[in-house]
């Protein structure tokens, strides 16, 4: 990637003795880069405004707001004489209260736009950008979060209404049906959520709704917002995430009388009349702080109806994020993604594998994309493929699956870790260039071979490099980081110079910029330290293992003596004119792989 003079040193082949230092050098220069949000497009309330408050350009969801909510004269009045941000409540009654955030456009370079609006704000700097983040007119994005969470159309339309009226009874009457049969579904989408009340629902949902916002200390953030000392910030904030006031008493250490008298005075400053408002107002809050943080370019905005997600809880708790990309009527495949990516399935093998009959589904892998952690793990010092399995078994589950097939591009000690556990539940199964352990890979050209040496000496630096690509990653990094690590490989240069490809490798690595990369450190560190030998199984005769002959990271040799040792039974094919990115830039013989492929 492109992180100026020191990273192309690091980069280089002839500086392996002080790669370390190096490393270490650029990480600690960027120790102070935050993480960032990913926001969906229709979430984004944004618009440019001239002095007197006439709209030049505006989002979808800042259109279906009235004006007079969001632009006040003295507001705009103000920002054109001081240029810096402001950030106001607004308030037009309680349903439509909403904060906004105000600022000349030359101050704005590094807030979350949408694309239309950003442009508009470049071309005239001297006009004034406007966002607001009013959760209860986000009906799409509502919606899709109450369907990531499997809730149904009464719990979700029940579940809006609150949102909107900070109510269950308020709710029922506006829908019209009974308070108890709107309790019963409130009652029911809290299981389903994991929500231990309305409150702690509404929060989860509004802020899904926005996208995926990293978890941050909120008790300065309302401090700010609204004047809330720091006592009454953080009681809102465990109220909020579904604290009984006796329980938030006990945590803080306070009187029960005291957390009353201090949430009443809560309620009035934040004009709010229940626990289920104030999560609401607190979840917009975090959310728009989070559009106002400098983005590094393009990394905040989720396309609009990009990606299908399903939200399977563990009995223990965690949430696993899931992609199911449908049709219903196909043959399932899971698609695993590589240690370096999220479960983001690429458009070309998605369309390749549907028209072949199939329905890729894809998960994240604990501590990647949207999926949690495993409680209890201390991360880098756990074997993190049985747990991930365990994982995989619980979707399959949710999804009544009972066989699925497997397209791994990466994460093939993961699909191992599957068949230990359940390998009556693996149909045909395709690994594309697996990676065996840096042990057994001699390979040390290139960046990310220059890298991966550096990592297996000093696993410790793998942190570091994570949070040094999370706090760099943006478009163009991304591009240019691919053609210079592809070079040599001619399907991978030709890969890296199409659009569609590195687009949607992008879209795969960002959840990177959020600080979610906590699957990545434990998966490299486990390359790093695993050593050569690893106990062969069978009943792999249905797995094909296709290794590119031009990859840029791995020996194919190597790869392949390293894989037919552990898979003893498996089917191996050398693909003479495919590269490490063969599974984006030929998905097509991937599929045919597939099909090939004998059946268990």
């Amino acid at each position: 990637m492109d992180f100026g003079p020191d990273a192309e040193r690091m980069a280089s082949p002839s500086v392996e003795p002080d790669i370390s230092e190096t490393l270490l050098a650029v990480g600690a220069s960027l120790a102070t880069g935050a993480p960032k949000a990913l926001f969906h497009e229709e979430s984004l309330a944004a618009a440019l405004v001239d002095r007197q408050g006439r709209i030049l350009a505006a989002s979808a969801a800042f259109a279906a707001l009235r004006p007079e909510l969001v632009l006040d004269e003295t507001m705009l009045t103000r920002v054109a004489g001081a240029g810096a941000a402001i950030v106001e409540r607004v308030n037009d009654g309680p349903l439509e209260m909403t904060l906004c955030a105000y600022a000349l456009a030359s101050r704005a370079e590094g807030w979350i736009l949408p694309g239309a609006v950003r442009a508009a704000a470049a071309a005239s700097p001297n006009q004034i950008v406007v966002l607001a983040s009013p959760s209860h007119r986000l009906q799409r994005p509502l919606q899709a979060a109450c369907e990531a969470f499997g809730l149904t159309g009464l719990q979700t339309r029940v579940a809006l209404e609150a949102i909107r009226t900070g109510g269950v009874r308020t709710a029922a009457q506006r829908l019209g049906i009974s308070y108890h049969t709107a309790r019963e579904a409130m009652a029911e989408a809290m299981v389903r959520v994991r929500a231990p009340r309305l409150p702690a629902l509404v929060r989860r949902l509004v802020s899904l709704a926005f996208g995926v916002l990293p978890e941050t200390e909120e008790v300065d953030l309302l401090g700010d917002a609204w004047g809330l000392s720091t006592r009454q910030a953080a009681i809102a904030v465990l109220i909020a995430d579904g604290m009984t006031r006796g329980e938030t008493a006990a945590a803080l250490g306070l009187g029960e009388a005291v957390v009353k008298r201090e949430l009443n005075e809560v309620y009035g400053l934040l004009q709010v009349g229940s626990a289920a408002a104030l999560a609401r107002k607190i979840a917009e809050a975090n959310a728009l702080n989070w559009m106002t943080r400098s983005t590094g370019g393009d990394i905040g905005v989720i396309e609009a109806g990009a990606e299908p997600l399903r939200i399977v809880h563990r009995p223990g708790g965690g949430r696993i994020a899931v992609s199911d990309y449908g049709p219903a009527s196909g043959r399932p495949v899971l698609v695993v993604h590589s240690s370096m990516t999220s479960r983001i399935v690429a458009r070309g093998l998605r369309r390749a594998l549907q028209s072949a009959g199939f329905r890729p589904i894809s998960i994240d892998r604990p501590g990647f994309g949207l999926t949690d952690e495993i409680e209890g793990l201390r991360p880098g010092l756990h074997d993190p493929y049985p747990a991930a399995a365990d994982d995989a078994i619980l979707v399959l589950d949710a999804l009544k699956l009972q066989t699925v097939d497997v397209v791994a591009r990466g994460g093939a000690q993961f699909v191992v870790a599957l068949h230990k556990i359940a390998a009556d539940r693996l149909g045909r199964v395709v690994l594309v260039n697996p990676d065996p352990p840096s042990a057994a890979s001699g390979r040390r050209i290139g960046p990310f071979g220059v890298l991966k040496d550096a990592f297996r000496r000093n696993p410790a630096l793998i942190r570091v490099w994570a949070g040094l690509i999370g706090t760099q990653l943006t478009h163009a990094r991304v591009s240019r980081m691919l053609e210079r690590s592809m070079q040599g490989s001619p399907p991978d240069e030709a890969a890296a110079r199409d659009p569609e490809i590195v687009q949607d490798y992008f879209r795969a690595v960002r959840t990177f910029a959020t600080g979610r990369h906590t699957g990545y450190v434990n998966e490299q560190i486990d390359f790093a330290r695993r050593g050569r030998g690893q106990p062969p199984i069978d009943g792999t005769s249905n797995w094909l293992v296709m290794v590119a002959a031009h990859d840029t990271l791995h020996e194919p040799q190597e790869v392949i003596a390293y894989w037919r040792a552990v898979l003893v039974d498996a089917q191996f094919q050398l693909v003479q004119d495919g590269g490490r990115l063969l599974a984006l830039s030929r998905p097509h013989d991937v599929v045919e792989g597939l099909l090939n492929t004998r059946s268990g």
